[in-house]
């Protein structure tokens, strides 16, 4: 692995730093039109130094970011710093997850997007027709009536805040 000189991209590996002195870490999957998709790992170390052999279980699924605000040059939150880069990474595991977020033509469609900003399909609903109750809210994850064995996250990049709330809360499951 060699440290990057450039913007924050796909394969780079960074650290975050939690509350409680301990740094998290993750990889970055891909570049969306919002920001990036990135995996946090299940390793936490008191130090800023990444074991390479800890990138094949996740936390949790992985996640849109607020590049800008995370990584940017104007950095607004939290400690998040690139450690690394992983040369010639091609993302895995990763062709299920969908993401939501509102269609520009009307109110009632939402799209499901992929990974890579592929569109999945529309999903449609009436708010008029009293169907208002059709996506639940779980957190930050979503269903939707008529899908309920399947969980999608809201498109909207996470800050430096949600993140480590989604940290803490999955590392509390694991105890």
């Amino acid at each position: 692995m060699k440290t990057p000189k450039s913007k924050f991209q796909v394969g780079d590996i960074f650290s975050v730093k939690q509350d409680n002195s301990e740094y998290a870490f993750g990889r970055c999957i891909s570049q969306i039109s919002l920001g990036h998709i990135v995996e946090i790992f299940d390793y936490f170390s008191e130090e800023n130094i990444f074991d390479t052999n800890m990138t094949n279980k996740r936390l949790f699924e992985p996640i849109p970011i607020d590049t800008w605000g995370l990584f940017g040059k104007r950095k607004k939150e939290g400690t998040w710093t690139v450690i690394g880069h992983e040369d010639y990474y091609i993302p895995e595991n990763v062709d299920h997850l969908r993401y939501w977020g509102m269609a520009a033509e009307k109110d009632t469609d939402t799209k499901l997007m992929g990974v890579f900003d592929n569109d999945c399909g529309d999903i449609k609903y009436s708010i008029v027709n009293g169907d208002k109750h059709r996506i639940q809210s779980i957190g930050l994850h979503f269903k939707i009536k008529g899908r309920e064995n399947e969980v999608f996250l809201l498109r909207s990049p996470w800050g430096d805040i949600q993140v480590k709330e989604e940290i803490k809360k999955y590392r509390q499951v694991v105890k």
